[in-house]
């Protein structure tokens, strides 16, 4: 672990991270700028012939398998939007940016929205690892489905069944049109996006300074472990814990230094990374990075499904 100088706190309301006991929002006062939040691959492939088909031979690959999120809104034939149909079946870990629709045995797919506004999403495994490693695998539900399919093939002790039914989905999909769809997102993904350095992710869409080819995204040089300082957040003392949050607090006052300079992009990687570490003592830290990160961008709406998905937490 890197050691870092203590530096005075510029965000006194992190001082405390026990928060009082807040009363919970009315989701039918929460309104969107953005109305349609129905994906449209999610209708395209629910709509289509070898939805069932695939459907049904996906749950003899894996019993735990279940389209969720808006598939069950297009199920049910249900009409909702806005705020109910982003919040269905949410997780916990699921970002803002997120709208989960597959889940299985080794985690979930997501659709990914950079912005509200995004009508082609990208689509991301997140596995069940302490903090979720969230990877784009494509830009279609087929391509979900294909990524699924290599998980499980991984696995050592498939039986008969199982591999009989891997076999027949691939075949179904067209395995090497898949692979070289998905590669070609995977590819292009890596174009347009900053990966960052505080480990795997999707890639974040910073933008560039006005009129500059700059980007709004500082790489810095020197490693955070900002990974390994939220292991520990579950694995110490409270003693030690107080620590560790000293450490996060030194890595916010960087960013909002960043934030002062125009350097936006720094904000929405540390604040994705403490999200998904799902850490109660560091709930308001991750509201404070987050918000102050979408608001920078104009993401509003982001701001709003956060402070939902946060209220999806025990703490």
């Amino acid at each position: 672990m890197v050691k870092r100088q203590p530096k005075k706190r510029k965000h006194e309301q992190c001082k405390e991270n026990v928060s009082p006991q807040k009363k919970k929002m009315n989701r039918e006062e929460v309104k969107l700028v953005e109305k349609d939040w129905m994906p449209a691959a999610a209708v395209e492939f629910f709509k289509s012939e070898k939805f069932e088909n695939l459907e049904k031979i996906m749950k003899i690959a894996d019993k735990n398998m279940s389209f969720i999120g808006p598939f069950r809104v297009l199920r049910e034939g249900s009409e909702v939007n806005g705020v109910e149909l982003i919040m269905t079946d949410r997780d916990e870990t699921d970002l803002p940016e997120m709208q989960t629709f597959l889940k299985c045995s080794h985690g979930k797919f997501s659709f990914w929205r950079d912005t509200p506004s995004e009508k082609n999403p990208v689509i991301v495994f997140s596995d069940i690892q302490g903090i979720p490693v969230v990877t784009v695998v494509g830009n279609t539900v087929e391509h979900a489905i294909y990524g699924f399919c290599n998980k499980i093939s991984k696995l050592q002790d498939n039986s008969k069944e199982v591999k009989s039914a891997i076999a027949e989905i691939l075949g179904l999909l067209g395995a090497q049109k898949m692979e070289k769809e998905a590669n070609q997102v995977m590819k292009k993904r890596k174009k347009e996006t900053i990966m960052g350095v505080l480990g795997p992710g999707p890639g974040l869409l910073v933008g560039d300074f006005p009129n500059t080819k700059k980007s709004r995204y500082r790489v810095v040089s020197e490693e955070s472990n900002i990974e390994n300082l939220l292991r520990c957040l579950s694995n110490t003392g409270k003693q030690h814990q107080n620590t560790v949050i000293g450490e996060i607090d030194a890595l916010m006052n960087d960013v909002m230094m960043y934030n002062d300079e125009g350097f936006y992009g720094n904000g929405l990687e540390l604040g994705h990374v403490l999200f998904l570490s799902n850490q109660k003592s560091i709930t308001n830290q991750v509201l404070l990075v987050l918000t102050t990160a979408y608001n920078l961008y104009g993401r509003t709406d982001f701001v709003k499904i956060l402070e939902l998905s946060m209220e999806l937490r025990d703490h």
